[in-house]
Formats: structure tokens, C-alpha cells, sequence
């Protein structure tokens, strides 16, 4: 059986989620990173699906580039960024040198994709790795995750019906997500997303690991404070240990 992060960013989730907000990455991207600070500057962004991050980093002035799984998602990221440097590969074996970029971004919720820890730490590793400045990452906080959980939603997108059942595993924490779309009465497509939660001071050890610290960290993607009782988000920019 394929794993389930091969199986769902296929062809069919560009439509399903043709909404993904161009607004809310600029907003990240100005958030976490003055403008000096990518102008000429490499950035790999892993996990880059069609490249919403990527145009914005490019429109700053950052030699972007961006790493997918998904042949389909690249494919849409060419078609809208003719320009841009987009690479097939597994994030937990990057195709680039040691500090092959100024900073690497694991953005709306692409870290927590695999089985085991040791998978992830793997992950931080190779973030950090290729990265000479520092790593942005952006994950669910699983406190409020767990207690806003929408059980259950159902919508249309371009004559399809989806539903969508969600629930939380404890050992490890998961955040799951059972996918099912309708044409009529016929069954289009069926899959779960399964993707592991890791509360703040997990994160910043992974990290800790790879040779970085935490140096600003967030709650939303309107700049607000992290605060641990109702935060969404642990949006974090982790930059490298000097000696």
C-alpha cells in the first residue's frame, strides 16, 4: 500500500483546494522575514505543492526553490511559475549540498507527513542541513488542534461533493482526516490523510538537534503571540547555533 501523502496530492487535490489564499503566504513570508533578508538569497521550500510561497518569494527578490513528492503538483507549479526551479524528491533525503540555501521553509503543515520519530528527526536534520541562516516551520498547535476539531463538514467544488470525517490518534498524537468525494451517487475518490502533531517543545528539540533555535515565534498567520491556551499555529523561525 502506498503511503497516504502519495496518494492524496494528486491531480484531484488541486481542485479540491483551488482556494489555497496567495494572500495568506505573502503575509508569512512578510511576517517571518524582513526584505534584506531575501533579496539574492537561496530558499528551499519543501513541500511546495503548486508554489503559492515560492511566487511570493520570488516577487522578494529570493533565488526560490521548491521540492515536491507529487509529479501532479509540480506540474500545475510549472504551469503557473514558468520560471521557477521546482524539483521532485523526498524531503527526508534532500537533493542539495550542505547549506545549499540561506533558509528552508516546511510551510502549512508539510512536517508530520511520516510513521515514526525517527523519521522526523531525520527531517529537522535535513532542513537544517541544507539551510546556512535558519528553517521556517509552520505546524498545528495539538492543544487547540484537538480541542477545535471539526468532527465532521461536507461541501461542493466544481459539481463534486466532499466529505470530510476527522478525528486524533494518541500514541503518537495524529491528526486524521478521512477524504470522500461524490459525483452524484458515484464515488470519485476515498483517502486519508494521516499527519503527526508535535507541541512546541517537541519541535524546538527536533531542531535543537539540527543545530538550531528558536528565535521568533508566532500563533497565526497574522503575526499574533504564541499563546499555549489558543493558539492555531506554531509558526516558528529556528536560526542556526553559532559557536
Amino acid at each position: 500500500m502506498k503511503p497516504w501523502y502519495v496518494e492524496a496530492f494528486g491531480d484531484l487535490y488541486l481542485r479540491l483546494y483551488a482556494h489555497r489564499d496567495l494572500g495568506e503566504a505573502a503575509r508569512v513570508v512578510d511576517l517571518a522575514f524582513a526584505p534584506a533578508e531575501l533579496e539574492g538569497v537561496g530558499v528551499l521550500d519543501v513541500g511546495c505543492g503548486p508554489g503559492r510561497y515560492l511566487q511570493q518569494l520570488d516577487e522578494r527578490g529570493a533565488a526560490a526553490v521548491g521540492l515536491d513528492l507529487s509529479p501532479q503538483l509540480l506540474a500545475e507549479g510549472r504551469r503557473r511559475l514558468p520560471r521557477a526551479h521546482l524539483v521532485r524528491g523526498d524531503m527526508r533525503r534532500l537533493p542539495f549540498p550542505d547549506a545549499a540555501f540561506g533558509w528552508s521553509l516546511s510551510l502549512f503543515t508539510t512536517f508530520g507527513y511520516f510513521e515514526t520519530l525517527d523519521e522526523h528527526r531525520e527531517l529537522a536534520r535535513e532542513l537544517g542541513r541544507v539551510a546556512g541562516r535558519g528553517v521556517l516551520v509552520d505546524v498545528p498547535h495539538p492543544a487547540v488542534l484537538r480541542r477545535n476539531l471539526v468532527p465532521r463538514s461536507e461541501r461542493r467544488v466544481e459539481g463534486l461533493q466532499v466529505r470530510e470525517r476527522r478525528w486524533m490518534e494518541d500514541d503518537p498524537p495524529r491528526v486524521c482526516k478521512e477524504v470522500l468525494v461524490l459525483d452524484g451517487s458515484e464515488e470519485v475518490a476515498r483517502y486519508r490523510e494521516r499527519v503527526q502533531l508535535f507541541a512546541p517543545e517537541q519541535m524546538d528539540e527536533l531542531f535543537a538537534a539540527a543545530g538550531l533555535r528558536p528565535v521568533r515565534r508566532w500563533g497565526d498567520y497574522g503575526g499574533g503571540a504564541f499563546d499555549p491556551q489558543a493558539s492555531p499555529r506554531n509558526l516558528v523561525r529556528y536560526e542556526r547555533r553559532r559557536p
